[in-house]
């Protein structure tokens, strides 16, 4: 499809959308079965490179993209459950409830996990607080699709209607996209920032809002474990900005005659 927005942003790198299928695109990127990975390093190929990335229930790369991308959750059965994420997201072996056993899964973990098992991720401060953001403030999703299909928003065609459209920008791009949603919402909060995943913020936060009367779209890409993933492609000042489908349709038909048009976007070109 054509977007409105991406042709006044004239981004660097591809708007992407996220859908839901039980068809697997032909020659689509997919991490192996079973392999813990980062599924932003494919994000980042399909927004700087144009590439289609797809993920299924056995190829979703690490739990936090399980639930990011609407798989369900697997924190309470993966590397040890909730006591060890706990502690992994907070400060590691120091916040662990039983430290012999956390100690065993340190000393059976790829060699490039250990030192953040120890010492801890430290997204939460304490594991109390990393627990209820797992178990009561992360949206959780199990949708019966078999697929989650990362494409550029180009290559959508009109059969298709996405779960998130997400797109890549620079400070300034980022500025005129919310001024824009500020510029049909009442109130003062017209974008959330929350803590969690790259790939949350581009799912799972966003399906949050798809049910919501008055969604917002979710900032994201403040993610520092998947900013390691993706520096070699996309440049550290870049952030995301995703929103649910209607939302995105709202925006296109502000688009039209919002800031766009105003001298204020006129004059930084």
């Amino acid at each position: 499809m054509k977007s409105i927005i991406a042709a006044h942003l004239k981004p660097e790198l591809h708007p992407v959308a996220l859908l839901r299928s039980d068809e697997r695109p032909d020659e689509a990127l997919q991490p192996k079965e079973g392999k813990y990975v980062c599924i932003m390093t494919m994000f980042a190929q399909v927004t700087a490179h144009g590439k289609t990335a797809v993920f299924d229930r056995k190829t979703y790369g690490c739990p936090g993209a399980s639930a990011g991308l609407g798989f369900g959750s697997v924190y309470p059965s993966a590397m040890g459950g909730l006591d060890t994420f706990e502690a992994f997201f907070s400060k590691g072996i120091y916040s662990a409830k039983t430290p012999e056993t956390y100690q065993q899964i340190i000393d059976n973990a790829p060699k490039h996990m250990v030192n953040k098992l120890t010492v801890g991720e430290k997204f939460h401060a304490t594991p109390e607080k990393a627990r209820r953001w797992m178990t009561e403030e992360l949206p959780l999703y199990n949708f019966k699709e078999k697929y989650r299909i990362l494409k550029p928003l180009s290559e959508v065609t009109e059969a298709e209607t996405p779960e998130s459209v997400i797109f890549v920008v620079n400070p300034l791009q980022l500025s005129a996209l919310i001024t824009l949603a500020g510029s049909i919402r009442d109130g003062l909060l017209d974008i959330m920032a929350p803590q969690g995943a790259a790939c949350q913020m581009m799912g799972a936060y966003v399906f949050q809002q798809a049910e919501s009367p008055q969604p917002r779209p979710v900032l994201g890409l403040t993610d520092l474990a998947a900013r390691k993933h993706t520096r070699k492609t996309i440049p550290p000042e870049y952030l995301t900005l995703s929103m649910p489908w209607n939302l995105f349709l709202e925006y296109e038909d502000a688009a039209e005659d919002g800031i766009f048009s105003s001298p204020l976007w006129e004059d930084m070109l």
